[in-house]
């Protein structure tokens, strides 16, 4: 399904301070959602993360849960939801309406007293209606011209339905939205939001064949249920069958007809031309029933490649990685495909066209940087400056001073400010986070946490319980609130307030081979990561999804590296020497 299959608007009201919401659309996917904060505005204590940050970590989850799963049908959609709910906190009240459709199947998911209203030909009404939380869903097979209206809970409350199915009659998309949008911009209400989606199926497609008349397909009755799952089929594909009309007319034997009669000869003249016109006709219909298969998997192999290519191509401004992985999927398609349509033919030009533009949009969305890094100055990173003239097993910054650790202690440029007492024999990580030291050991303590108390420092574990994961493989460690750990087996662990955070990685061209340093902190929105072993520096979001990556030779021998975001550099400790690569 392309974005020529349907037709859709948007209505989003203007955020508030307490509340605020989204229309959402990319490729086959859509959705409204509205959040309202109902945080405790006395608490001062920590800064609150912002609606629209919220709202953006909840869309961005739900992008990568939807446009990486293998088979998209009722429940694994409905699973992609709600691992993405779970990124909106508990103090924050929301209500989501989302939809998706698929070949000519609409599935649709409500919660929180948002709402789907459906219209088809003069018939409108209610098609999922939520009173709670509970995720509640609905599926059903669409017709021509058929619409749905996905909206928040704020939605329908200023929006009644009177007013709603009266602007449906005979209106587009765009034409509805214009006419009710009024009805919520005059409104302070910052959770106002709601699509408009019409569909328009495609014209089905007949070949001719001898004896064949096809049979329009009634109508059917829109009935949302669970089990209402689209029919999918595997193409029937089968290599072109040997012609048998040349076999056949070698092994014909005509008899001799200087030995026939003058009657006899007309006979078999007769015989002859129904003869021909009998082998002819076979010919005929084999070369019809070829074509219809090389038609029919054409359309299937093109159809499918296309609409993947259309996915990448919406999500390409959204989402990179993500559109990376649709054009790889295209690719997949058309090579799966080769050798089976006769070269030369329209059909394997017009399917050569699609691969072009298919590796185009790869090579414009692989993020991959190749660089030429050359020496900076000395002075470039103080901490890699700081690392190359220091004998220390890690290295950490606060941004005024610089810290390393020992079997012996944590220092503070070179004073100790921490005796290691028997707390950690194997240290492979330190971070400094407001003031507070975290030392990750891989035999002893897992992680250690010093606060600052008094003239020294008081000493607690970060995990407790029975929670502690294994760190032996532990090769560095980074900190932005949330604790982020590299593995030498290819692993990144991320943990929040000593609890898991089950963190996935995704969109890798290749695995990560020996990261041995990761980077991140608090204001930054990306994490960026050492990966020896493939001489690069890969850049990740912090749902762990791929952005880009950095190549360089020099990174194969690299000790340390050091980010500034706000210069647009790379730094790499190699050798004692520092070098560096411009971000993008």
């Amino acid at each position: 399904m392309s974005e020529k299959d349907f037709a859709f608007a948007n209505i989003v009201s203007t955020p508030t301070t307490d509340s605020w919401s989204q229309a959402y659309h990319a490729g086959k996917l859509f959705a409204v959602l509205s959040l309202k904060d109902t945080r405790n505005n006395t608490d001062q204590e920590v800064e609150k993360e912002s609606l629209g940050s919220i709202g953006k970590t909840f869309f961005t989850s739900l992008e990568q849960e939807f446009f990486t799963l293998e088979e998209k049908d009722l429940d694994s959609i409905k699973s992609a939801i709600e691992v993405s709910l779970k990124k909106i906190p508990a103090d924050i009240s929301c209500s989501l309406a989302a939809g998706s459709i698929i070949g000519d199947v609409l599935y649709v998911f409500c919660t929180n007293f948002a709402r789907v209203d459906f219209k088809r030909a003069n018939q409108i009404g209610a098609l999922l209606v939520t009173e709670g939380e509970n995720l509640k869903i609905a599926s059903g097979r669409l017709l021509d011209m058929d619409m749905a209206i996905l909206q928040t809970k704020q939605f329908n409350e200023l929006v009644d339905n009177k007013t709603l199915y009266s602007s449906l009659d005979h209106h587009s998309p765009a034409e509805i939205a214009e006419s009710l949008a009024p009805s919520i911009h005059d409104k302070e209400e910052g959770g106002a939001a709601a699509i408009i989606i019409q569909y328009k199926k495609a014209p089905e497609e007949f070949y001719a064949v001898e004896n064949f008349s096809p049979v329009e397909k009634e109508p059917v009755e829109y009935r949302p249920t669970a089990e209402d799952e689209p029919l999918t089929a595997e193409p029937i594909i089968e290599k072109k069958p040997p012609s048998q009309f040349f076999g056949f007319v070698k092994n014909l034997k005509f008899p001799k007809v200087g030995k026939v009669n003058k009657s006899g000869k007309l006979i078999l003249t007769g015989v002859m031309v129904i003869t021909v016109l009998l082998v002819g006709s076979i010919y005929l219909n084999i070369k019809r029933q070829e074509n219809a298969k090389i038609k029919t998997l054409f359309n299937q192999v093109y159809q499918q490649a296309q609409d993947k290519y259309d996915e990448g191509q919406s999500l390409t401004e959204l989402n990179q990685s993500l559109a990376h992985d649709s054009f790889a999927a295209a690719k997949k398609i058309i090579d799966d495909s080769n050798g089976k349509l006769p070269k030369g033919s329209n059909e394997e030009k017009t399917i050569s066209e699609l691969s072009q533009k298919i590796n185009q949009a790869l090579g414009s969305t692989s993020g991959i940087n190749s660089s030429s890094a050359k020496e900076a100055p000395s002075d470039a990173s103080s901490i890699l400056a700081f690392a190359a003239k220091t004998s220390g097993n890690s290295f950490a910054t606060d941004e005024k001073n610089n810290f390393y650790i020992n079997n012996k202690g944590v220092f503070k440029e070179d004073k100790q400010i921490i005796k290691n007492d028997d707390s950690w024999s194997s240290p492979a990580g330190l971070g400094v986070y407001f003031g507070n030291i975290y030392v990750l050991d891989k035999t002893k303590g897992g992680i250690i946490k010093f606060v600052p108390a008094g003239s020294g420092y008081s000493k607690s574990t970060y995990f407790t319980g029975n929670t502690s994961p294994d760190l032996s493989n532990a090769t560095g460690m980074a900190i932005d609130g949330s604790i982020w750990i590299t593995l030498n087996s290819g692993s990144i662990l991320k943990f929040t307030r000593g609890a898991s955070d089950n963190l996935k990685i995704s969109g890798l061209d290749k695995s990560l081979n020996n990261p041995t340093k990761i980077w991140t902190n608090a204001d930054s929105e990306k994490v960026y990561v050492l990966d020896k072993g493939n001489s690069r520096i890969v850049v990740l979001d912090k749902t762990g999804a791929y952005k880009e990556q950095y190549q360089a030779g020099i990174i194969k021998t690299a000790k340390d590296f050091d980010i500034s975001e706000k210069d647009k550099k790379i730094y790499i400790l190699s050798s004692s020497k520092i070098y560096q690569i411009d971000l993008k």
